[in-house]
């Protein structure tokens, strides 16, 4: 074991409570942890397809589609073509409000926990964990040759 093996531990840890919390909220929300993620990808008014959410938020397309699928049938999510087969998601009116409720006590808790984390650390700890990720994507898939990722 070389001297960084208990710091990447330590920074998996923090990573996976706080993947946990995003279930652990689901859960008491009464829904599951991937809808939690594709109402949250699609609370920034933005249309996305259903490509760019599954690359973006690493979660399988068979995945995402299930959970469209049952975003549509609730009223939730509404979803035109794009260009190259691709489908543009949306919220529906029905949809911001469901999402409204379940996401603003996320949102405000999230909102607490940065600026305390803001006033011991500067906001570039943010841009370090993005490019940590961006390099451990980089070599994964260099590393194992999965092209899925690249």
């Amino acid at each position: 074991m070389t001297d960084d093996r208990a710091d990447i531990r330590r920074l998996m840890i923090a990573l996976n409570q706080i993947d946990g919390i995003y279930y652990y909220i689901a859960k008491k929300a009464g829904t599951k942890g991937n809808m939690i993620f594709l109402l949250y990808a699609l609370s920034d008014g933005q249309p996305h397809s259903q490509k760019q959410i599954s690359e973006e938020w690493l979660i399988p397309k068979t995945t995402i589609n299930t959970v469209v699928k049952e975003c549509i049938q609730k009223g939730y999510v509404k979803v035109s073509a794009l260009e190259k087969k691709e489908k543009k998601l949306e919220l529906t009116e029905t949809g911001k409000q469901y999402t409204q409720t379940i996401l603003a006590p996320l949102f405000e808790t999230e909102h607490r926990a940065l600026d305390q984390t803001i006033k011991n650390y500067s906001p570039d700890f943010i841009e370090a964990l993005e490019y940590f990720s961006c390099r451990l994507i980089q070599q994964f898939t260099t590393s194992l040759g999965d092209e899925e990722h690249e």
